[in-house]
């Protein structure tokens, strides 16, 4: 009985030790999802191996990707280098498109996140 008590304590410490380590509200988790939800409400169109895709669908793949790649992934800046710019099949850059142009996914990703860290400062809000 005792044993069984100890088994039990070790793993609710080890879950919350694994819980504290990617918190939600930790600074890249934060990120991150401010990242998807500013893909998620935009109104860009998503290139991704020659084929377009909408915010939604941005969203949709970049999550798979994130999860796939979650044990890799300790900042803003892993997760848009392997979840949200490029394929790992192809080595294709993803692009994105509005109205002023194509741009690389990572230049937007990497200027949206810049924002939510100068905003996070007090420097300011992100600008649209």
């Amino acid at each position: 009985m005792k044993t069984r008590l100890v088994l039990i304590i070790a793993a609710m410490l080890c879950s919350a030790t694994a819980l504290a380590e990617r918190a939600p509200n930790s600074e890249p988790e934060a990120a991150i999802e401010y990242l998807l939800a500013r893909v998620a409400s935009s109104e860009l169109e998503f290139v991704r191996n020659g084929k377009t895709h909408s915010p939604t669908e941005a969203v949709k793949h970049m999550r798979r990707k994130y999860e796939y790649y979650e044990d890799r992934i300790d900042t803003a800046e892993d997760f848009i280098a392997l979840a949200a710019t490029k394929s790992m099949i192809s080595g294709k850059q993803y692009t994105i498109r509005n109205h002023s142009g194509v741009q690389p996914a990572a230049q937007w990703l990497k200027s949206v996140l810049a924002e939510y860290r100068a905003s996070q400062s007090g420097a300011g809000a992100p600008a649209e």
